[in-house]
């Protein structure tokens, strides 16, 4: 299960590597319906794989620039290379980390 990020550790969190933020909300229907294939991404060990509740922390969303929900962050050593907004499916999800550099 992804690890949920606060103002306190998130710089930390995605300070090296290749990581994957996804900022959503807990009424956020995508966000719930993209939950099981991040976990999955985690498990198989693709990426590392965070959330912000952008409710909670709404510092970090307005820092980041999200708007919407689901919103997809690929962060290189804390910079940030890729954004998807929306729902992506499983096959939308690889291509996505693909494109990012981020999966094979």
């Amino acid at each position: 299960m992804a690890k949920v990020l606060h103002e306190d550790d998130f710089a930390q969190e995605i300070a090296e590597g290749k990581t994957l933020v996804e900022f959503y909300s807990d009424s956020c229907v995508p966000c719930k319906r993209m939950s099981p294939l991040l976990a999955q991404l985690e498990e198989d060990g693709v990426i590392p794989v965070y959330k912000v509740n952008i409710v909670h922390s709404r510092s970090l969303a307005v820092e980041h620039g999200v708007q919407s929900t689901p919103t997809l962050i690929v962060f290189e050593n804390g910079r940030e290379l890729a954004r998807n907004h929306g729902f992506l499916n499983r096959a939308k999800l690889h291509q996505f980390l693909q494109e990012a550099g981020a999966a094979e």
